[in-house]
């Protein structure tokens, strides 16, 4: 018997698209979804778009990020990030891509991954903070990309983002994202660290007496024995940085020096030791167990303590105390993004003499379990300096 033309096609494109069709087993609770509201309770798993790939690689390549989540072609709206169990997953629909423009692809892409590179875990009350954070990993990445940014202005009106940001508020942290790495190209493509173009770029200034409600310590002299140059000094601290995992720093101009500003980081408030683990970079507080139901249904409802710190080194020529302001942990945070990625080569030729002196102030914030708002230690630090610099590896890392 004759099979009729359409029967045959029909068999034919069954066989093929079925097996492909493969049941994506993932929880899809803790998720953002980069535009839209609802995603599908049934996923399916397609084959990858070796495209896609290529340009999540290229994503992370630029933004320094190690890839370790699982990218998903799927029945989604847009782009995704899930966390599941602990597994990342990076999901994408095929049509969306295809339709779109290269722009609101990386875009999508970049704060999608943005979300994973912060370690985000979807909680629903740190949701804007979050998304800020995913925004200015976007801003980074479309800016190194040579998007103008009129095009990315457009590009986030036509494509308005969940979970209730405002327009006004997604601009300026993708403008910050899009500042840094502007200014760390314009570093980066100057052929010498003293070409006469570095004058335009003016290294910002930290503020200066430092902020009060610090811990100082004060380099001993014999670690400070053969530096010649302000360069040399911030090359002795940052190998130290580097070997113990401080690979996020930020540099500002004081006077007659510099400072260099660490990434904030959460450390053991029973003895200030460091955290070996993803929530040593998160910025709020992560309970690693529990103890039973009522400890699990207590860390619900009630946020956990957490003790957070950042170093800041200051070498310079200059006395100085403490300014007469504190700094909160979302200013502080934001130092990160504010200084230049590397020394001016202009500063780092600076002969370091006798009159000099490099400090170490640390910054200290506690987050109670009674509520979410940070509060400075101030003015009796948990730990001093000198124990900060001791628990974190720095003073091995250093040689003092």
């Amino acid at each position: 018997m004759r099979i009729p033309l359409f029967l045959s096609f029909f068999f034919v494109s069954t066989s093929q698209v079925l097996p492909a069709q493969e049941v994506l087993e993932l929880n899809i609770t803790q998720r953002c979804i980069y535009s839209g509201d609802s995603m599908d309770s049934e996923l399916y798993r397609f084959p990858d778009s070796d495209p896609v790939g290529t340009r999540v690689k290229d994503i992370c390549e630029l933004g320094d990020v190690t890839p370790d989540f699982e990218v998903v072609q799927t029945n989604v709206e847009n782009v995704s990030a899930v966390l599941d169990s602990g597994k990342r997953s990076l999901l994408y629909s095929l049509d969306f891509v295809e339709k779109s423009t290269t722009l609101e692809v990386i875009g999508a892409l970049a704060h999608e991954i943005g979300h994973h590179a912060n370690a985000h875990t979807f909680d629903p009350a740190r949701r804007n903070v979050e998304e800020i954070e995913a925004d200015q990993f976007m801003g980074y990445i479309l800016s190194k990309k040579g998007f103008p940014k009129p095009a990315i202005e457009a590009f986030l009106k036509k494509m308005p983002a969940s979970y209730g940001i405002g327009l006004g508020e997604r601009q300026k942290a993708v403008l910050e994202g899009f500042n840094r790495a502007e200014r760390a190209m314009q570093l980066k493509s100057l052929p010498f660290d003293n070409d006469p173009k570095i004058e335009g770029l003016t290294l910002p200034a930290f503020p200066w007496p430092p902020p009060a409600c610090n811990t100082r310590f004060e380099f001993p002299e014999i670690s400070l024995a053969g530096l010649k140059t302000l360069g040399d000094v911030e090359r002795k601290i940052r190998l130290a940085l580097d070997a113990k995992g401080y690979a996020q720093r930020s540099y500002f101009s004081v006077p007659n020096g510099f400072a260099l500003v660490t990434q904030l980081e959460q450390y053991n408030g029973e003895d200030g030791s460091v955290r070996n683990d993803r929530t040593r970079w998160l910025d709020y507080p992560k309970k690693d167990n529990f103890g039973g139901v009522m400890d699990y249904l207590k860390s619900v409802v009630m946020p956990q303590k957490g003790y957070f710190r950042l170093f800041v080194f200051v070498a310079t020529n200059q006395a100085f105390g403490g300014g007469a302001q504190r700094v909160s942990k979302e200013q502080a945070t934001a130092w990160l993004s504010q200084g230049f990625n590397k020394l001016p080569g202009s500063i780092a030729v600076v002969p370091f003499s006798s009159d000099y002196n490099v400090t170490a102030l640390v910054y200290e914030f506690v987050v109670p379990e009674s509520n979410r708002k940070p509060e400075q230690k101030c003015p009796s630090p948990l730990f001093d300096a000198r124990t900060h610099l001791m628990k974190s590896g720095l003073t091995a890392a250093l040689r003092f």
